[in-house]
């Protein structure tokens, strides 16, 4: 005989009544993309984002702009811990995290020296 365990309930649960399926924020705001490697430069402007907490296999959605028509910024996802880069991209598009890590994003200007606003937007998958 089967008896579920009281994780596998609530589960379900959260299965049927859509709270798993739905996209959720994760994180957004905006920072200025940055050629330092410091999230706080000397003139107190913040240049990478407050750290936030990613699951093991779950899909997150990172989307971010800069002004102008085309956007030259990279974003890297760092592990808060240690700063080490754990992903990168260069467009919009999703990643799925091998472990569960408190990270942060910081964007990286390809051309030229930075300075520019990040619009950014995290959220799991739909």
């Amino acid at each position: 005989m089967y008896l579920p365990t009281a994780q596998s309930v609530l589960t379900a649960g959260l299965a049927l009544t859509g709270s798993l399926t739905k996209p959720k924020t994760v994180a957004e705001g905006s920072v200025l993309d940055y050629a330092i490697e410091k999230c706080i430069d000397a003139d107190g402007n913040t240049r990478c984002t407050k750290p936030f907490l990613v699951a093991k296999s779950t899909c997150y959605e990172i989307k971010w702009s800069t002004e102008g028509v085309v956007s030259h910024t990279t974003a890297e996802v760092r592990d808060a811990g240690s700063g080490e880069i754990v992903y990168y991209r260069d467009t919009d598009g999703e990643w799925t995290p091998e472990k569960g890590e408190l990270v942060y994003l910081d964007f990286k200007p390809k051309i030229g020296s930075g300075n520019s606003t990040v619009e950014y937007h995290v959220k799991t998958c739909e």
